[in-house]
Parts: structure tokens; sequence; C-alpha cells
């Protein structure tokens, strides 16, 4: 594992930080490529990627203030600040829901105004994202961020001492719950190629599928993952019941309601 590349001064180039901007790239190459394939202009899809990127980035890191507001509520400053409480200069600490859920409303805003179809967008942004956050997983994986609980199975892994997970679970075989989302993710971007093909006519349907995929496996992964406190909702008989849990649920609902609008829409010639 190697969290930090490498250190100039003060600033550490971090490998979480490497991969993030790797699944941006991927994510937006496919974005145009398959952008034009539907005759929205490269420019503008480019101009959205930056968009997501920067909102995505705010979006992520004010969901985590909130549920982490403890480490921060004696240091709000740490909250907006490039440094880490530890020492060094970075942002340390994202919730992926948190960034899709403000980049995508900024999103449909300037798609909007630029006179796009939305749903054109939407379907051809899908498994461009999922390939983006499979390759940015990665990441968390090196960073040793993001793990799972305690296992004997033949999946588990011991993380190095140094790391965030070692640190929790030193010496301990752990799920590597952040493999396991580069794969779903992987499985997702191949998936909706798929739904494309057969039901792409129908605008939506690949969004739609998106978020049913995505919000049902990121709730089942998080069967595994290990969380603190403030991420966990409720317990109810023996089971800890996520924040993402109950919000990937809620992107369920919502990519079947826009499956079932599509089905009722009428399909290009």
């Amino acid at each position: 594992m190697h969290p930090v590349l490498f250190q100039v001064g003060p600033l550490e180039i971090r490998s979480y930080g490497v991969f993030m901007a790797a699944g941006f790239a991927a994510g937006a190459w496919w974005l145009v490529r398959r952008g034009r394939a539907r005759g929205l202009p490269a420019h503008r899809m480019l101009d959205l990627v930056m968009a997501m990127i920067v909102t995505g980035l705010i979006g992520g890191r004010l969901l985590y203030v909130l549920t982490h507001w403890g480490e921060f509520a004696a240091r709000p400053l740490y909250a907006l600040l490039p440094i880490r409480p530890g020492g060094g200069v970075g942002y340390s600490g994202l919730v992926y829901y948190g960034g899709i859920g403000l980049a995508i409303p900024v999103a449909a805003a300037l798609v909007r105004r630029w006179e796009l179809s939305p749903w054109k967008v939407l379907d051809a942004g899908a498994p461009a994202l999922a390939l983006g956050t499979a390759v940015g997983r990665l990441g968390c994986f090196f960073n040793g961020c993001c793990y799972g609980h305690p296992t004997d199975s033949l999946l588990g892994m011991v993380f190095p001492p140094g790391s965030l997970a070692g640190s929790a679970f030193p010496g301990v075989p752990i799920h590597p719950t952040q493999l396991y989302m580069v794969a779903y993710n992987l499985a997702i971007a191949g998936a909706l190629l798929l739904v494309d093909r057969r039901w792409g006519r129908f605008d939506g349907t690949v969004i739609g599928a998106y978020l049913i995929l995505t919000g049902f496996f990121r709730a089942l992964v998080d069967l595994f993952r290990y969380y603190e406190a403030p991420m966990r909702a409720f317990e109810a008989a023996g089971a800890v019941i996520t924040v993402n849990q109950l919000i990937g649920l809620g992107v369920v609902a919502v990519g079947t309601l826009i499956i079932a609008r599509s089905r009722t829409s009428t399909p290009e010639a």
C-alpha cells in the first residue's frame, strides 16, 4: 500500500488523489465519446465534467463534515481549509453520495441553460460515472480507507499498520470493501452498455438502471463495511443500518421511478 506517493515540502501527493483524478479523466473521456454519438457537443460535455468535479468535491466534503462534526467542532476551520488535523496539507474525508447529491442538480441546471436534452446527457454519463467511480475506488484501497469488518473468509486481507484500516484492525483480516466497490462499478458499467443497446431508445432507461444498480450494490457492500458511529443511522435486531444504506435505498426508488417514466415515453425513430 502506498497512501503517499511522494512529498514536496508540506504538500503530499497521495494515491487517493491521483486515482480520483484518474477516475475523473476516465469518466470525462467516456462521457465525451458517448455524448458525441448522441449529438451532444464535446465542449459542453467537458464543461459539464469540470462543473461536476468542483461541485462533487464540495458536496462530498460537506456531507463528510456534517456526519463527522466531532472531528471539527474544536477547530471548525479544518472543515474548510486543506490542512489535516494530524499535520500536512490536503483534505481528508469525502462522502460519495454527498458529491453526487450536489453535482447532479448543478449539472441539470447547466444542461437546461445550454438547452440540451437532460435525458440524453444522463444516459450518456451513467456508464462513464460507473467507470470513473471504479477507478477512483482504487485510491481508497491504496489509501487504506473505506475498509470492511474483520472476516475469516478467503477474501480477508491484512492491511499494513500505517494505514487507516491497519490501525483500526492491526494484524486482522478484514473485508477489502474498496475492491468490492471497484468490482461492482465495473460490472455496472458493462451492464449499462447492454441496457443501452437493448432499451437505450427510451430516454432515461440507462440512468435509471444505473441508480437502481448502484443503490442496491452500495447498500449490499455496506453490510461488510466498517463505519464510525456518526455514519450509523440506527441498530435493529443486532443489525446496523448505515446512513449510506438508507440513501442507497432512496436512490433505488428514484431509479425505479425513472425507469417507469421511461417506459411510457416515446422512443426515438
